[in-house]
Protein backbone atom coordinates (compact mmCIF):
# COMPACT_ATOMS: atom_id res chain seq x y z
CA UNK A 1 0.00 0.00 0.00
CA UNK A 2 1.33 3.49 -0.89
CA UNK A 3 0.17 6.46 1.51
CA UNK A 4 0.43 9.94 1.42
CA UNK A 5 0.48 11.27 4.52
CA UNK A 6 -2.27 13.33 5.84
CA UNK A 7 -2.79 14.19 9.15
CA UNK A 8 -0.34 13.13 12.41
CA UNK A 9 -2.15 13.83 16.00
CA UNK A 10 -0.63 13.08 19.51
CA UNK A 11 -2.72 11.68 21.92
CA UNK A 12 -2.49 12.33 25.24
CA UNK A 13 -3.49 10.47 28.69
CA UNK A 14 -6.34 12.60 29.81
CA UNK A 15 -5.34 12.35 33.53
CA UNK A 16 -1.26 13.01 33.06
CA UNK A 17 -1.49 14.73 29.56
CA UNK A 18 1.80 12.98 28.56
CA UNK A 19 1.57 11.29 24.86
CA UNK A 20 0.75 7.62 24.82
CA UNK A 21 0.04 7.35 21.16
CA UNK A 22 0.34 9.10 17.84
CA UNK A 23 -2.83 8.59 15.30
CA UNK A 24 -1.63 9.20 11.72
CA UNK A 25 -3.92 9.91 8.87
CA UNK A 26 -3.32 9.42 5.10
CA UNK A 27 -4.85 9.31 1.97
CA UNK A 28 -4.05 5.72 0.00
CA UNK A 29 -2.98 6.48 -3.38
CA UNK A 30 -2.12 2.77 -4.58
CA UNK A 31 -2.85 -0.53 -3.60
CA UNK A 32 -0.98 -3.34 -4.67
CA UNK A 33 -2.56 -7.18 -4.75
CA UNK A 34 -1.50 -10.21 -6.50
CA UNK A 35 -4.23 -10.71 -9.46
CA UNK A 36 -5.31 -14.08 -7.87
CA UNK A 37 -7.10 -12.30 -5.16
CA UNK A 38 -9.41 -10.65 -7.20
CA UNK A 39 -12.65 -11.75 -7.96
CA UNK A 40 -14.22 -11.13 -11.72
CA UNK A 41 -15.28 -8.06 -11.02
CA UNK A 42 -11.67 -6.75 -10.49
CA UNK A 43 -12.41 -6.11 -6.60
CA UNK A 44 -10.09 -7.44 -4.01
CA UNK A 45 -11.94 -10.93 -2.69
CA UNK A 46 -11.87 -10.65 1.03
CA UNK A 47 -12.15 -14.01 1.27
CA UNK A 48 -9.16 -14.96 -0.49
CA UNK A 49 -7.43 -12.24 0.88
CA UNK A 50 -7.74 -13.11 4.40
CA UNK A 51 -6.73 -9.78 6.14
CA UNK A 52 -5.63 -9.31 9.41
CA UNK A 53 -6.50 -6.37 11.74
CA UNK A 54 -4.54 -4.24 14.27
CA UNK A 55 -6.91 -4.02 17.09
CA UNK A 56 -4.60 -2.00 19.35
CA UNK A 57 -2.03 -3.12 21.96
CA UNK A 58 -0.83 -6.59 20.82
CA UNK A 59 -3.96 -7.93 19.99
CA UNK A 60 -5.09 -8.52 16.19
CA UNK A 61 -7.81 -10.15 14.64
CA UNK A 62 -9.42 -12.02 11.60
CA UNK A 63 -11.95 -11.00 9.20
CA UNK A 64 -14.08 -13.91 9.09
CA UNK A 65 -17.53 -12.59 8.38
CA UNK A 66 -17.88 -9.99 5.79
CA UNK A 67 -21.14 -8.11 4.79
CA UNK A 68 -22.00 -4.75 3.16
CA UNK A 69 -23.83 -2.11 5.04
CA UNK A 70 -25.04 0.78 2.78
CA UNK A 71 -24.11 4.19 3.66
CA UNK A 72 -27.10 6.56 4.94
CA UNK A 73 -27.76 9.06 2.52
CA UNK A 74 -28.32 12.48 4.11
CA UNK A 75 -29.18 14.75 1.93
CA UNK A 76 -32.65 12.77 1.39
CA UNK A 77 -33.17 12.92 4.63
CA UNK A 78 -31.87 16.80 5.31
CA UNK A 79 -35.54 17.89 5.37
CA UNK A 80 -37.67 15.20 7.38
CA UNK A 81 -34.34 15.62 10.34
CA UNK A 82 -35.41 19.58 10.14
CA UNK A 83 -38.40 19.26 10.26
CA UNK A 84 -38.32 17.67 13.85
CA UNK A 85 -36.02 20.15 14.91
Amino acid sequence: MECEPFQVIDITHPVSGRITTTMILAHVKYIHVRNDMLNERGIVDIAEYKPIARLGDISYGRVVDVFRLARPVRDRKKERIESVL
